[in-house]
């Protein structure tokens, strides 16, 4: 599990890179590059690997490489965009809940009835963090549409958890990020040409830095690191760990950007996390008594 610790401490800082970047340049055409420099450091390996996959099973590799990467991206930056660092963090507390609904609905993994009130509680944790983010003058730092954006690309992700988990199993997991890297930088193309808003660059270089970080680190180093624990990890304990990446993206974008959290914005970043950490926990609690 260690390694998929690290991966999501690496995720969590992407949000407060991004919002250096963003100053850099668009957010679409940010995705767009932070995939390119990640495509280079990949392109010998996948160059190697490709030829031995199968049709079949590079068409899958087409599709989790836009879940992945595409989609995701697309839906958590452009949400960025319009809201706090520390809220779209704390969107992604909630992708362990979005595991156990997904598997509930769709892999006949029925949730108990402990999952739906933390379903509850942390649907109100997200009302709470948005009421609390509003200033007297009504103005806020924490937007509803940017968080449904991020908390779209959280239920991508949950979706595709347990597909990707068998597709790692069966090409391996150097393979499959070369690979799903290389695809999801070729599928993201399109929607770069059609979503880039502006094409200028201001260039500064603690933009130039974060681009870095967000291409070698967050793009290849993390995902490495997560399909690494991700062949040896259960799905569900991967979404439980997830979990940490709201206290560690939280805590950053207020040491790293200062952006300020209201006690009422606090108190509905505790009720996500909470309610997140208890659906993983009160299964083995309830099974020990």
């Amino acid at each position: 599990m260690i390694y998929q610790i690290l991966a999501l401490f690496i995720w969590s800082s992407a949000f407060v890179a991004a919002k250096f970047v963003f100053v850099m340049l668009d957010p679409v055409l940010m995705i767009q590059a932070r995939l390119l420099i990640a495509t280079l450091i990949v392109l010998p390996l996948f160059l190697r690997r490709w030829k031995g996959v199968s049709g079949e099973m590079r068409k899958q590799l087409w599709w989790l490489a836009f879940l992945n990467y595409t989609a995701t991206f697309l839906l958590q930056f452009i949400g960025l965009k319009y809201t706090s660092a520390a809220s779209a963090s704390t969107m992604l507390g909630l992708e362990p809940l979005c595991v156990i609904f997904i598997g509930h609905l769709f892999f006949q993994d029925k949730a108990k009835w402990f999952h739906w009130l933390c379903g509850l509680l942390a649907f109100i944790g997200v009302g709470v963090l948005i009421i609390g983010g509003q200033d007297n003058s009504g103005h806020s730092e924490i937007n509803v549409f940017g968080c449904l954006l991020v908390l779209a690309a959280s239920i991508v992700f949950a979706a595709s958890l347990r597909w990707t988990k068998k597709v790692i199993a069966s090409v391996g997991t150097e393979a499959y990020t070369s690979i799903t890297i290389m695809l999801g930088t070729i599928a993201t193309i399109p929607f770069t040409l059609l979503l880039t808003e502006s094409w200028h660059i201001e260039f500064n270089w603690l933009g130039f830095f974060g681009l870095l970080y967000l291409g070698i680190a967050c793009s290849w180093f993390a995902f490495w690191l997560w399909n690494k624990g991700l062949n040896s990890v259960d799905a569900k304990i991967s979404g439980i760990l997830v979990a940490l990446e709201p206290i560690f993206g939280s805590l950053l974008a207020v040491l790293l950007l200062g952006e300020q959290l209201s006690w009422l914005s606090s108190l509905g970043i505790v009720l996500i996390i909470a309610s997140t950490i208890g659906a993983s926990l009160l299964p083995k609690l309830l099974k020990k008594n």
